[in-house]
């Protein structure tokens, strides 16, 4: 079952329990607030009749002194007084002690003559005619052996509870059906967010994550559409992310195929060759010598493909740097690769301290200065700055070919090459400066690359640490 009819049916429901529970209550308090009324009316009348009786019997006392004992005299002096309080549904009746002088009442309760002495009333309610009356009796006090009964009809109050009972029913059932009326159509109002909701919700499970709630509100369903947009936005966020990183993957097992494919297929081609072709040394030279060529770039593929795994994988050992020697540590492992070309490294260590982990700097710059090296012509120069801005800053600079500002948005990138020819001349297989990137996210820094065609490269790695 739904929220909103959930919350409709128990809306109704307590409703109708309060309402009808209200009802009754007011109904039961009034009814007896009219019963309570007529029983002490009836006993003022009561009073009242019975002081008439007592006067007029003592006024024909005067004509005729066995009046208190003449039944006669007794039904003279009462049935007028009984036929006008009559047509006011009030009833009258006489009696000598348990006997019957006179009475217009009906099958009366003879318990109304069990009274103790003359102060005493005897009260009670029953029926006449199939009507309720309130009785009261009492012995007249000049009169001991007699015995004064009223009775009055108290039915209207019967009707009046019963004609109340119909109109609440009435009433009940109008409010119940535009209260009904009034909670469908506000409750339905009010979850039409949640609705939107859900049907949004299963749109970006089946992949629509551009989906949003739009709800203009500042009660609790607005602050729950716009946490839900925001989970929409994280979601899609981080569906891009994965999206890119799968493409990302997928490209770098392409580039990867394609890097292994050249040199194998060279290596395969020259030893088929030398195993089964007629050549002459010089040619066996010739074929041994590409073998060779390919297998260091083999090796240097899988050195480099070592690093980028060793720079992902690796833990940040926090330390203290001392510049200067690890510049000098740098220009001994670059020598080699640099003397072919009589590249000339030039390292300026104005910052001589530097927070981070020492093999991971090292390697970073190797790969920063191997990337320069293959960019410069020889006898160039690539310079090595260390100084301190707001932070510390490593800055790689070389005067070698550069690249245009798209390739520099892109020369992150595993595989990524600039200049392909100029890349397999030297060896480079484009992992260098993905392995600088992963380096510096490491760290927590932040690398600039200014580039500018035919005038060279400015590398620059911004750390936050001190």
């Amino acid at each position: 079952m739904k929220l909103w009819r959930k919350i409709f049916i128990g809306t109704l429901a307590i409703f109708i329990l309060a309402f009808n529970t209200g009802v009754l209550y007011l109904t039961s308090y009034s009814y007896d607030l009219n019963r309570q009324r007529e029983t002490e009316n009836s006993i003022r009348e009561h009073e009242m009749i019975m002081s008439s009786v007592i006067s007029r019997i003592s006024s024909a006392e005067g004509f005729y002194s066995d009046t208190p004992q003449s039944n006669e005299r007794l039904i003279a002096i009462i049935s007028p007084l009984a036929v006008f309080y009559e047509q006011q549904g009030i009833l009258l009746a006489l009696y000598k002690d348990e006997t019957v002088i006179f009475t217009s009442i009906q099958d009366m309760d003879l318990q109304l003559l069990n009274l103790e002495n003359a102060q005493s009333k005897s009260i009670m309610e029953g029926t006449v005619g199939g009507k309720r009356h309130v009785f009261v009796a009492s012995k007249l006090p000049e009169y001991q052996h007699l015995t004064f009964i009223y009775a009055r009809d108290i039915s209207q109050i019967d009707d009046f509870r019963a004609t109340i009972g119909r109109v609440f029913a009435v009433v009940n059932v109008i409010v119940l059906v535009f209260l009904g009326i009034s909670i469908y159509l506000l409750l339905r109002h009010m979850t039409k967010p949640i609705t939107k909701l859900t049907a949004i919700t299963a749109e970006i499970a089946d992949g629509a994550y551009d989906k949003r709630v739009r709800v203009n509100s500042n009660d609790e369903l607005g602050t729950l559409a716009d946490s839900f947009n925001r989970m929409a936005d994280s979601i899609e966020e981080k569906m891009a992310q994965l999206t890119k990183s799968a493409e990302d993957k997928q490209q770098f097992i392409d580039d990867l195929t394609h890097e292994i494919k050249t040199p194998m297929t060279s290596i395969l081609g020259y030893s088929e060759y030398l195993h089964s072709a007629k050549t002459t040394e010089e040619e066996r030279m010739i074929a041994a010598a590409h073998l060779h060529d390919m297998t260091l770039r083999l090796e240097n593929l899988s050195e480099k493909l070592l690093d980028l795994a060793y720079s992902r994988d690796e833990n940040i050992e926090w330390e203290t740097i001392y510049i200067p020697g690890l510049f000098d540590e740098l220009e001994a492992m670059m020598h080699p690769k640099l003397a072919p070309g009589n590249l000339e490294l030039l390292m300026f260590p104005e910052l001589t301290h530097i927070v981070g982990d020492k093999m991971l700097i090292l390697l970073m710059l190797q790969n920063l200065v191997e990337n320069a090296a293959k960019a410069s012509n020889d006898d160039a120069v690539i310079t090595i700055r260390t100084y301190m801005e707001s932070h510390p800053v490593i800055e790689v600079r070389d005067t070698g070919c550069g690249m245009e500002r798209r390739e520099a948005e892109r020369v992150m990138a595993p595989f990524y090459r600039v200049d392909k020819s100029r890349s397999r001349k030297h060896g480079g297989v484009g992992l260098g400066l993905s392995i600088v990137s992963q380096i510096v996210s490491l760290h927590g820094a932040r690398i600039d690359i200014e580039s500018e065609p035919g005038i060279g490269t400015n590398i620059k790695i911004h750390f936050t640490t001190f």
